[in-house]
């Protein structure tokens, strides 16, 4: 039972606990400017009527869910503050080599654009959402696929170079449903990812939140609330570093063949498409 209620409640944490500390910020802020229950009058006035209604339990429950709603609006995914800006993702200088193979009249593993040789493609050389060993058994797990050693056999290692690097980017695009299929695939892995996650999302949350209400309270207080900046920036780092712990788990099941990359399947499939078209003209179509 205890297994089944650690999720949900999770997903609950993040969102009230950012949803507390903005909700701190809003009465430090405006909180002088409410009118007391005896100068309340018209809507105020009934909102005071309200609460006496209800009682302290009542406000207290309608606070908690206002917490909530206002965490869901405004809080983050960890992720975000570790992936790369997709605008980054096709360079103008990164152009196809020349006699870059082609399957079905499109070069392969270009299946995000109208296929044309002079496209950009998605190089990637690094990212910050994996550990550095992480990345490295990614990177040697990638390098491995049968596309990436048709090329260096049949073209050169500059088409090699760049297939690797566009599959790198695919599988790093992916990470959030090789998540959905290691959920389905093992509990036990996909409980280590979740935990991890929601300890970053949690971390860099509640981190943000308490920079803004520092912010607010040396404006009201003193100026020394603002040393809260130095935990609220190691609570985001440790976020970050959880975040990418949460990932890692990822691909290493990916590595160990716990999950399938939809990338690198298409990357298989494009071999044998090739190996046909060898086999059939005697010569592969390039571009």
């Amino acid at each position: 039972m205890l297994t089944q209620i650690l999720p949900g409640f999770r997903e609950l944490r993040t969102p009230l606990a950012t949803g507390v500390l903005w909700l701190l910020t809003l009465w430090v802020t405006l909180g002088d400017r409410f009118p007391s229950r005896a100068e309340a009058t018209g809507f105020t006035g009934r909102v005071y009527g309200l609460a006496e209604l209800v009682g302290r339990p009542g406000v207290g429950a309608a606070l908690v869910f206002t917490a909530y709603i206002v965490g869901s609006v405004v809080s983050i995914s960890a992720n975000q503050l570790l992936r790369e800006p997709t605008n980054d993702a096709w360079e103008p200088g990164n152009v196809l080599p020349d006699r870059w193979p082609v399957v079905q009249g499109r070069p392969v593993l270009m299946r995000y654009r109208s296929a044309t040789v002079a496209a950009g493609y998605p190089a990637f050389a690094d990212t910050g959402l994996l550990t550095q060993q992480a990345w490295a058994d990614l990177q040697t797990h990638v390098s491995t696929n049968p596309l990436l050693l048709w090329l260096e056999s049949h073209r050169s290692e500059r088409h090699r170079d760049v297939a690797e690097r566009i599959l790198l980017r695919y599988v790093l695009e992916e990470l959030g449903q090789l998540g959905t299929r290691l959920h389905a695939k093992n509990s036990t892995l996909y409980a280590d990812h979740d935990r991890l996650m929601a300890e970053a999302d949690l971390r860099v949350n509640v981190g943000a939140g308490v920079a803004v209400l520092a912010v607010a309270l040396s404006a009201r207080a003193t100026p020394l609330f603002l040393l809260a900046f130095a935990v609220s920036t190691l609570l985001i780092i440790m976020g970050m570093a959880r975040a990418r712990q949460a990932n890692d788990v990822i691909v290493q099941a990916l590595v160990i063949g716990e999950v399938i990359s939809t990338s690198l399947t298409e990357a298989d499939g494009a071999v044998e498409a090739l190996r046909n078209t060898i086999a059939s003209d005697g010569q592969p179509q390039s571009a």
